[in-house]
């Protein structure tokens, strides 16, 4: 039981320790799509901390949109979706106003 407290504690100091750095934990990714086109996404460099992606090459029916995963101060991590955009648009989306939550992740959610 006591390993288990000490690891579920270092997680914490360790997402905490990203948080008050205030670095980045994703710059840039890129996801392959198929026939569904090309598509970028990123985190914002400065608070509020939030994400974008852009699709380039898709088919005029289809749309995406942006996928946050965010961790507060406490650990406690929540999903943040961005609006539903079409080609060569931008779908952004913010974790929260508050300074201390953090991105952990950029995805793309694709429309079928």
């Amino acid at each position: 039981m006591k390993n288990r407290l000490i690891a579920s504690m270092g997680g914490f100091a360790l997402a905490a320790a990203s948080l008050t750095l205030a670095t980045p934990a994703v710059a840039a990714t890129s996801a392959p799509s198929g026939d569904m086109g090309k598509c970028d996404a990123w985190k914002s460099h400065t608070a509020p901390w939030g994400g974008s992606a852009k699709c380039t090459g898709m088919a005029r029916a289809d749309s995406f949109r942006v996928e946050l995963t965010c961790i507060n101060s406490r650990g406690s991590q929540y999903t943040v979706l961005g609006p539903w955009k079409r080609n060569n648009q931008t779908s952004s989306a913010v974790c929260s106003p508050d300074p201390n939550v953090g991105v952990l992740h950029v995805s793309v959610i694709q429309s079928a």
